[in-house]
């Protein structure tokens, strides 16, 4: 695969979800064969961020086999992200938890933690983490892609580009999620945040990097489209959580919203007609108005307080829950679809997959 460089983003951004944002960064793809092939095995070493990129069914692991799948390339996955985790805790467990299983590529995703002082790995200690986690798969004959990180804390950079150095060194594709990251938190807005806590991904951020990743194996705008419809329509994708408390982490309420990532998406107009700076705003404003008519005079209860010490806490729960479905399903039929402006970021560099 010939060199491919970064050289900047679109000005205009989308007015509805921030993945978006990613058409921008590459200019439009000709035709080519995407290495991964059907019936492969492909691990995905990580941290939390490839952790929850699994176990949220939004999350960018699930999308790139979805994605993938959407394009005719069904294949095996190995999800294997854990939680805190550094270059040294992931090079411990490498032979375990990806050698051994025989992956034909793995999809390696360090750098996030290694930064932390007090508890994180120095520069030159992760590039030998690195470079022994590179060696190790490619002597197996496992073909390697490396992310860059993402952004959020200090540093990244210095080890983004120490990963870039090692890519391009071993012979690995490259994945490099720093400069998308650092230039799309530029221009998003709280309610297409990327990030829900400046490290983990929204639904937006997977889907940002997902089509990343997709786009440096070669897809084509048009099959990162498709692969972006396909996840526009997986059942639950896009569910989340509204929480409202009585008494602070003792007496609460909480309701879960079913939706698909579409589904979710019209809800953004609905919050942004409120003037709520996020879909957890607006949700959590609509859960307490449910709340509030359970009490006098339009409820038969005297306080929020009274619900639970009349033990009738379940009931009630129960009864919201009915109630904000309701309402979201109003909002979501109510709401037509957001228009989206179609970008994609121009393409990064990278060195072709070890043989």
């Amino acid at each position: 695969m010939s060199p491919r460089f970064l050289h900047g983003l679109s000005t205009s951004l989308s007015a509805g979800v921030c993945a978006a944002l990613l058409l921008s960064f590459f200019p439009s793809a000709t035709a080519q064969e995407i290495p991964i092939k059907s019936g492969e095995k492909v691990a995905f070493l990580g941290d939390s961020i490839t952790a929850q990129g699994w176990s949220n069914l939004h999350g960018y692991v699930r999308l790139v086999v979805a994605g993938l799948e959407a394009n005719g390339v069904k294949i095996d996955p190995i999800p294997t992200g854990g939680g805190g985790q550094t270059s040294k805790d992931m090079l411990a467990r490498i032979k375990r938890d990806v050698i051994d299983k025989k992956p034909a590529w793995v999809m390696i995703s360090c750098g996030m933690n290694d930064v932390q002082p007090g508890r994180g790995v120095e520069l030159e200690q992760f590039k030998t983490n690195v470079t022994d986690m590179i060696t190790q798969c490619q002597a197996a004959g496992i073909k390697v892609i490396l992310f860059t990180t993402t952004t959020g804390r200090a540093r990244l950079d210095e080890y983004s580009q120490a990963l870039r150095d090692l890519g391009k060194s071993k012979n690995c594709l490259m994945v490099d999620l720093f400069p998308v990251f650092t230039e799309a938190n530029k221009k998003t807005d709280p309610m297409h945040a990327l990030t829900g806590d400046g490290v983990h991904m929204t639904p937006e951020g997977n889907i940002l990097m997902a089509k990343t990743i997709l786009k440096v194996l070669g897809c084509t705008d048009a099959q990162v489209e498709k692969a972006y419809q396909t996840w526009m329509d997986l059942p639950n994708a896009g569910n989340f959580d509204a929480r409202v408390d009585v008494e602070m982490n003792k007496k609460y309420f909480r309701t879960t919203c079913t939706l698909t990532l579409r589904q979710r998406e019209k809800l953004f107009a609905a919050a942004q007609a409120a003037k709520r700076p996020t879909l957890m705003h607006w949700s959590k404003d609509l859960l307490s108005s449910l709340m509030k008519k359970k009490v006098k005079p339009t409820g038969p209860y005297d306080s929020l307080d009274a619900i639970f010490t009349s033990g009738d806490k379940d009931k009630v729960q129960a009864e919201l829950q009915q109630e904000f479905t309701d309402e979201i399903a109003k909002a979501v039929a109510q709401t037509p679809q957001q228009s989206q402006v179609a970008q994609q970021p121009q393409q990064q560099p990278q060195t072709p997959p070890a043989k």
